[in-house]
């Protein structure tokens, strides 16, 4: 071994649950990761908190707790503004620790990072070649994202409209906030046809319609999409272009996805190339009724360092499936075996895509992740394990399956990367937190409402409510209250004196909090912030009182009023609910971000096979800063510079 090149291959499959991968395991849906655990060495990883995907693959890649490398969340809040703003915390420029990946540049060891979370912008020199890693998960757009996935329709239903008011954003400050735009079924007009060229012999030409694709959400900035329906013999069918010619151009029909069609923006005198396709949902050419889906258009180039890297993954991979978030689903746009087709084309992609990496590019470390499994766990847990509400025992085993068609295709991206990487590599697979059932919505601010510690009023001439921060002295940011207080915060009220007091009267209020119609505690921890630095939470970004959700149970911030809430400016409490129930397929029924990690539900798997490992199963769990000193150890390199963990010793022979 001494004298020859160590190489790891780290698979990141988010949010694996060890719950689940036993299950599967079991059944035999996951033959390649069986191999792996009967071969190697395995045990159980506690997340760092909070267990969540920025805040843990960053603690993978640093061996950093959380306050240490500076992502304490999804979004975190700077000292000195306003205790209700945030700003993002997904982007390697908040990242205030070296990564691996730097750690390695400086004695001159290679690494290759495929869509890696929070790896963008690229930090690193020429040792290290990149695909991605700016987002695509938690709702995030990736940076890349010409135009997202949409629905078309010829028939679009009126809903009725949210009478809900909300003060304060989205916990993530991603989805439903500053990052994605309001999303709708887009109309499609049917209208008599034009002349296509190019139609097969015996085609009677019946309507067509128009997609005018918009660039970024840009009203100016279009490329038009011409769909024409035919009849061909005894059947109809549907043809797509980019312009009225039916040459080339396949015929689809229900349930069908087109070919991908390049398309190029025209932004700034300057074209932008990426590739759309859609799946034809309803299609029924007497009634003029057309129904599709819209992939989301990545851009083909830019994501990759170096430049020419991205033509050639379009020339071995073809167009990048990057986006395999849950929404469209929720939003009632697909159905489940379209959600699970997209999964696979994704796999299918990053299996490409990791194969030519390996196999064109020397490397000491490869790192690569794919989000989809979290995903389909936030979408199917409730309805595939009981404790749901709207758990139906009689549809569980139709979830189950379907949870396990999605971890077989998880285990074939681990296979095919571990066939490229060839026995002499150290394959390292895990996740970066688990999962658990998520029934209930505890709202933090409603309850520091019902508390007397938060104040809100509505706005007579706008009519919109907004926070008293004259009156206020709590107000809770995800798993973090702050206090506001005075001299530190900008509309301080809170004495300085009564700081530790008003801490401990918000730590026995979410105590003394039950949920009476299941009769449990939503609370598992609350702490002062001094006392959380044993978390690895200390960053002044850090709220007062840190606290963490018993299973079922997650936060959520924003402070939800209906119009049946106010008389006059006057709040009703009896109006502003502290619990919410989740609904099945129309919101998340399985969570983490805020969950205890030493719950065994929110640990993680860790296996590793290669050289020099010694097989067997731990039974006592690792800590997620091990990992980085771990690799770095085998690849004979230093630790990161801020590196807060240990290799672990009894791994390797």
């Amino acid at each position: 071994m001494k004298n020859e090149q160590r190489r790891v291959v780290v698979i990141g499959l988010d949010s694996l649950s060890p719950i689940m991968v036993e299950r599967f395991l079991a059944e035999g849906r996951m033959p390649n990761l069986a191999h792996i655990r009967q071969q190697g060495w395995s045990t159980e990883i506690i997340p760092p908190m909070p267990p969540t995907t920025p805040a843990a693959w960053t603690t993978v890649a640093t061996g950093a707790w959380p306050s240490t490398h500076g992502i304490e969340g999804f979004a975190i809040h700077e000292p000195g503004s306003p205790l209700d703003k945030k700003k993002h915390a997904v982007s390697s420029t908040c990242i205030n620790a070296e990564l691996i990946w730097e750690t390695l540049e400086k004695v001159k060891q290679k690494t290759i990072l495929l869509k890696y979370p929070m790896s963008w912008p690229p930090r690193g020199g020429e040792h290290v070649v990149q695909v991605d890693g700016a987002g695509g998960w938690g709702g995030l757009k990736c940076e890349w994202d010409l135009l997202h996935s949409g629905c078309w329709d010829t028939e679009i239903c009126e809903q009725d409209g949210d009478l809900e008011q909300t003060i304060g954003g989205s916990d993530w400050m991603t989805r439903d906030a500053d990052n994605l735009y309001e999303e709708q079924t887009q109309r499609l007009v049917p209208s008599p046809p034009s002349p296509w060229p190019g139609l097969p012999a015996g085609a009677e030409p019946l309507w067509e319609t128009q997609l005018n694709l918009h660039y970024a959400g840009s009203e100016n900035c279009i490329v038009p999409i011409y769909a024409l329906a035919i009849r061909l013999g005894a059947g109809e069918k549907i043809l797509l272009a980019t312009q009225r010619d039916a040459t080339d151009v396949r015929l689809l029909t229900n349930e069908d996805w087109s070919d991908f069609l390049s398309i190029k923006f025209s932004i700034s005198n300057k074209e932008i190339q990426g590739h759309v396709r859609f799946k034809i949902l309803e299609f029924d050419a007497a009634t003029s009724r057309l129904r599709m889906y819209q992939s989301q258009v990545h851009q083909s180039t830019g994501y990759t360092r170096p430049q020419t890297l991205a033509e050639e993954l379009l020339t071995v991979t073809g167009p990048f499936v990057e986006w395999t978030e849950g929404y469209d689903f929720l939003q009632g746009w697909i159905d489940d075996t379209t959600q699970l087709e997209i999964y696979q084309q994704h796999v299918e992609w990053m299996s490409k895509a990791a194969q030519y990496l390996l196999r064109s590019h020397d490397y000491d470390l490869f790192l690569t992740q794919v989000h989809f499994l979290d995903m389909a766990y936030h979408i199917y847990w409730g309805a595939a394990i009981p404790g749901h509400h709207q758990y139906d025992p009689s549809k569980a085993a139709y979830y189950l399956d379907l949870l396990g068609h999605v971890h077989e295709l998880a285990d074939r991206f681990v296979g095919a990367i571990v066939e490229a990487a060839g026995p002499s590599a150290l394959i390292v697979v895990l996740g970066d937190h688990g999962h658990d059932l998520y029934h209930t919505a505890l709202l933090i601010n409603h309850l520091l409402l019902h508390e007397g510690l938060l104040f809100v009023y509505r706005d007579l001439r706008t009519g919109e409510p907004c926070v008293d921060w004259t009156r206020t002295k709590a107000y809770a940011s995800g798993y973090r209250v702050f206090l506001n207080v005075k001299g530190r915060d900008p509309q301080g009220v809170v004495n300085p004196d009564d700081y530790s007091s008003l801490q401990e009267e918000v730590i026995q209020a979410l105590y003394g909090l039950r949920d009476t119609e299941r009769n449990e505690t939503p609370i598992r921890m609350a702490v002062r912030r001094e006392d959380a630095i044993s978390l690895g939470l200390y960053g002044e970004s850090m709220g007062d009182v840190i606290f963490a959700m018993s299973p079922g149970y997650q936060v959520r911030s924003p402070i939800y009023l209906s119009a049946r809430a106010w008389v006059g400016n006057r709040l009703q409490f009896g109006q502003v609910p502290i619990f919410r129930k989740t609904e099945l397929f129309r919101e998340f029924s399985g969570e983490h971000d805020t969950s205890l990690p030493f719950t065994r539900a929110i640990r993680t798997p860790l296996y590793i096979n290669g050289p020099g490992v010694r097989p067997g199963r731990r039974t006592v769990p690792v800590r997620m800063v091990d990992i980085a000193p771990t690799i770095c150890h085998y690849l004979h390199a230093p630790f990161p510079a801020q590196c807060e963990g240990s290799p672990l010793w009894d791994i390797f022979i």
